[in-house]
């Protein structure tokens, strides 16, 4: 769990400074500190979520192969799984899924390569696992056993 505080529209963690302005939902946040390219500003009006930090990106991508970089910068730039991610969760299936859709086409096990770079990928870009992210099992949709979610932890 990260540990931050507040006062007023400013919020420190380890992290950081931020200015955050947030009301209703809608707002920002912007790193007032230098952390070496960690930190990211996020705009959120309504529903709508946009991230701001090319750097970070490219850090995350330079950790993984060609083959599997594309598919990681798909998911990433998918706004809509992202913003779900961040609000409720998504089921693990719905990011393997969208990395094995552009995973390349001849390569093999598909699946289970996509499997296996779920949480390469949660990791790279959130942080650790029971850190920054976690799973959990939720009623299935179909009402037969559970799904596994990934949940990011509420900072």
């Amino acid at each position: 769990m990260k540990l931050r505080f507040r006062i007023g529209p400013f919020t420190f963690g380890k992290g950081g400074t931020r200015l955050s302005i947030w009301k209703g939902g809608t707002g920002v946040s912007i790193p007032l500190s230098d952390d070496g390219g960690e930190s990211l500003a996020k705009v959120k009006i309504g529903p709508v979520s946009a991230y701001f930090n090319s750097a970070r990106k490219e850090k995350v991508l330079e950790q993984f192969p060609s083959n599997e970089a594309c598919a990681v910068d798909l998911l990433l730039s998918d706004r809509t799984l992202m913003g779900r991610l961040e609000k409720n969760g998504v089921p693990w299936r719905g990011l393997q899924e969208c990395l094995k859709e552009a995973l390349p086409l001849d390569q093999k096990d598909r699946n289970d390569a996509a499997f296996r770079l779920v949480p390469k990928v949660m990791n790279a870009a959130f942080g650790p696992q029971n850190e920054a992210w976690k799973t959990e099992k939720r009623p299935a949709k179909s009402g037969n056993g559970d799904t596994t979610w990934i949940v990011l932890y509420k900072s």
